[in-house]
């Protein structure tokens, strides 16, 4: 056997493996992680996250808290 032909044996048992990798293990773990991180309540909340949430609730409460600075001021 040449280095040719062993060097083909390889890249062609390394393809062969990639493929069944790729077919064999990472489709069911794509599966898998996706069914895990499934929304229990996928309508609650208009499908939005709790840290979406929790953004909006910190982004109203900033500007709840400097619309009363403003008046508490004297400034409106």
């Amino acid at each position: 056997m040449t280095v040719a032909e062993v060097l083909g044996i390889v890249a062609t048992s390394i393809g062969i493996l990639a493929v069944l990798g790729k077919w064999l293990i990472l489709g069911p773990l794509k599966a898998f992680i996706k069914e895990q991180t499934y929304p229990i309540q996928p309508t609650a909340n208009g499908g939005r996250s709790l840290p979406d949430i929790a953004y909006s609730v910190n982004r109203i409460e900033k500007q709840l808290d400097e619309h009363i600075n403003l008046h508490i001021k004297g400034e409106i």
